[in-house]
C-alpha cells in the first residue's frame, strides 16, 4: 500500500520506472512461457511414443538405424573408391 506522501508527490519519472519494471517482468514471463513451450514441443518430437506408431512417426522412431546403415555403406564405398584411385595411380 503507498503512503500519502507517495500517492501525492510521485513523479513522472517513478511512475514510468513502475510502468517499465512492471512492463518487464510481464515480458520475462511470456518468454518463459515460450521458451517452456518450445522445450515441450522439441521433446515431443524427439521422443515419439512407440505404442502410437503410425505411417508419420515410423520414419522418428528408426531413423537411428537408419542413418547408420547409410553412414556404413557410404564409408564402405569411399575405402572402395580410394582403393580404386590408389590402384590407379600406382598403374599409371
Amino acid at each position: 500500500m503507498k503512503k500519502w506522501w507517495q500517492i501525492l508527490w510521485v513523479s513522472k519519472e517513478e511512475k514510468e520506472l513502475e510502468q517499465k519494471i512492471a512492463l518487464r517482468k510481464d515480458e520475462d514471463r511470456i518468454a518463459n512461457k515460450v521458451v517452456d513451450s518450445i522445450n515441450l514441443k522439441q521433446h515431443e518430437i524427439a521422443t515419439p511414443d512407440p505404442d502410437d506408431l503410425t505411417i508419420e512417426n515410423a520414419y522418428k522412431t528408426r531413423w537411428i538405424w537408419y542413418h547408420t546403415i547409410l553412414g556404413g555403406l557410404m564409408f564402405f564405398a569411399n575405402i572402395i573408391m580410394l582403393g580404386i584411385f590408389i590402384l590407379l595411380a600406382v598403374k599409371l
